[in-house]
């Protein structure tokens, strides 16, 4: 576990790093207004302090605690059907756009996450989906692009 958590540590804090460096093209804050450098800034500092963090941890864990990972188990099993989610989710979202993908995302996951009936799966991603798309291209005026189905 300690081999796992110093490489987890070290891949955020170099992820974050390149983060900051990307962001460094994005325009800065204009007279006390944040920009939108601001935001990739905020969540690359909290990833790096959270890896520093872990890292320190690490550092002082028991070795009674050091526990071999299990990269088999059904919870990482979720992890790697998760990140396989992702993956297909945004390969789809330019394609079919953000309503249609991300209903199907969330019902997907929602099915596969809980124990509830198909309708309500159904009735949750949707509901959220249109909430979502109406706090952003309503409320915050930003400009959703849509796909082949909308």
């Amino acid at each position: 576990m300690k081999k796992a958590n110093f490489v987890v540590s070290g891949a955020f804090t170099l992820f974050a790093l390149a983060i900051i460096f990307l962001s460094r093209s994005y325009p800065p804050s204009n007279h006390g207004v944040p920009g939108p450098r601001m935001f990739p800034l905020i969540i690359a500092t909290l990833i790096i302090i959270s890896s520093v963090v872990l890292f320190i941890n690490t550092l002082r864990m028991k070795p009674e605690d050091d526990v071999p990972v299990d990269l088999t188990s059904r919870n990482v099993l979720n992890v790697y059907i998760t990140i396989a989610g992702l993956i297909v989710y945004i390969t789809l979202l330019p394609l079919l756009g953000f309503i249609t993908t991300t209903s199907i995302m969330l019902l997907l996951f929602f099915k596969w996450f809980s124990r509830y009936a198909w309708w309500k799966c159904l009735l949750i991603s949707v509901l959220f989906t249109v909430g979502i798309w109406a706090l952003f291209s309503i409320v915050l005026n930003v400009p959703m692009r849509y796909g082949v189905l909308i």
